[in-house]
């Protein structure tokens, strides 16, 4: 892979091609014919479903930066607008320098599978479009002729994965965990904290492609994402939640308006419509999970508020429930316009992580999840997502998301805990948020879980 940040973008193609607008069975093929760095993105206008998925392989270049336009010199190019150039992940563990050191001891903890951004640049990107079911590929020109001939390739089939998901420490340790948070939150130490636990996953059949394809079945998000990091790390995403979209203005650098819309509340679908609309009422009346999401829009509103001009930061659609395939959540909206003197780097590192994972107040949530945490979270509820060609961001909320290191990986569950919360419950709502790796068993026949571990 060439380290160079500058290419020649005088030469580009673009192809509309005559192929099925099925983006996993796209992803196939390009894996099929044995091509590196693939990545296959979901892509949503804020507060809808996908309009767009992004296929792409053979990145040209790598950066570990926070925003890999730090290391691009000159003005972005704009001809191919919000097509995604660079996509990656930024972990949490990259954005853990706001912890105060008086407060959180050196982290003995082992190492996480992520703890820097990497970032994956591609001379040429596909693009399906939900709506009209055109499939087109722009790039440099060499490059997106490769890629347009790799997606007119043969089929190859789907295999079915069988996964083992085994808790990495027992139900009780997170009940306890849970207890320790509530109390801290009733001696007035925050307000609210996100507590998770840690689900170690083992692949025992199939390729994470298969896998990312089932959970994309059972429950895609409008987030989701794989990622090919290298030929041992591969991310697979089904994330429901936008942590950042950051726009530049035409022809410009700088980020110009943000949106984020925090989730907070969790209820399982029902078996059938009356007890699926009974969760979604009981969702909304819940007094407990109205005050989560407001504490965290909250949050929300004073992270923006550190680069916004003053008076722009809003609440552009309240709470309100949002239904996905197995869960449905409360979920809020919040738009900035962008200080003229903020930089790029002050945007990002205000809004990420995000006070939806983390809690109120952010700092000192951050240091109560390394104090009762037993492990380091990696990637987990950092962001992932894509810089595109004019220097725009879009990031998911990297959260039902699994991480694998060759076959072997982690995938995270966790929720918000405030003065009202009752740790059954919560290590409950762990479970639904799950529920996708569970219902792999019931959708495909496969031995993943027969249960989520408790």
């Amino acid at each position: 892979m060439n380290g160079s940040m500058s290419v020649n973008l005088d030469v580009v193609a673009g192809h509309v091609l005559d192929v099925p607008p099925d983006p996993l069975r796209l992803a196939r093929r390009l894996a099929s014919g044995g091509l590196t760095g693939l990545a296959v993105l979901h892509d949503a206008e804020p507060s809808s479903r996908p309009r767009h998925t992004y296929l792409a392989v053979e990145p040209d270049a790598e950066s570990r930066a926070l925003d890999p336009m730090a290391e691009v010199q000159g003005a972005p190019a704009t001809r191919f607008g919000r097509w995604p150039r660079w996509i990656g992940v930024i972990p949490y563990e990259a954005c853990r320098h706001i912890e105060r050191t008086a407060w959180s001891p050196p982290d003995d903890r082992a190492p996480p599978l992520l703890n820097e951004p990497r970032w994956l640049r591609y001379p040429a990107v596909a693009r399906v479009s939900h709506a009209t079911g055109q499939v087109m590929v722009v790039g440099e020109d060499g490059a997106a002729g490769r890629l347009a001939a790799a997606l007119c390739g043969d089929d190859a089939a789907a295999a079915p994965p069988a996964l083992d998901v085994t808790s990495a420490h027992p139900a009780q340790d997170h009940l306890v965990r849970v207890g320790e948070g509530i109390e801290l939150i009733r001696s007035g130490d925050l307000y609210q904290v996100n507590l998770a636990r840690r689900l170690d996953v083992n692949v025992k059949v199939g390729r994470p492609l298969d896998v990312f394809s089932c959970l994309c079945a059972v429950a895609g998000g409008a987030y989701a994402a794989y990622i090919e990091l290298d030929s041992s790390l591969k991310v697979l995403s089904n994330s429901p939640e936008l942590l950042l979209d950051a726009r530049t203005a035409a022809g410009g650098h700088r980020f110009v308006d943000l949106v984020t819309e925090p989730i907070k509340g969790t209820r399982p679908r029902g078996t059938d419509q009356r007890s699926d609309r009974a969760f979604a009422r009981e969702l909304a009346a819940d007094r407990k999970e109205q005050a989560e999401l407001a504490m965290i829009v909250d949050v929300e509103r004073n992270d923006l508020g550190r680069v916004a001009v003053t008076g722009s930061v809003r609440v552009a659609r309240p709470p309100h429930i949002v239904s996905h395939r197995t869960v449905h959540h409360r979920k809020a909206r919040l738009t900035a316009l962008v200080r003229r003197d903020a930089s790029r780097a002050d945007v990002i590192g205000s809004m990420v992580p995000s006070g939806s994972v983390t809690g109120a107040p952010k700092i000192r949530a951050m240091e109560v999840i390394r104090q009762l945490e037993a492990e380091r979270r990696g990637l987990y509820t950092g962001g992932l997502g894509y810089v595109s060609h004019d220097g725009s961001m879009r990031l998911g909320m990297a959260i039902r998301t699994m991480v694998l290191s060759d076959s072997r990986g982690h995938y995270w569950t966790g929720g918000g805990i405030v003065i009202r919360s009752r740790p059954q419950d919560e290590l409950e709502e762990t479970r639904w948020k799950a529920a996708q790796l569970a219902r792999l068993v019931s959708d495909f026949g496969t031995p993943v879980a027969r249960e989520i571990p408790a």
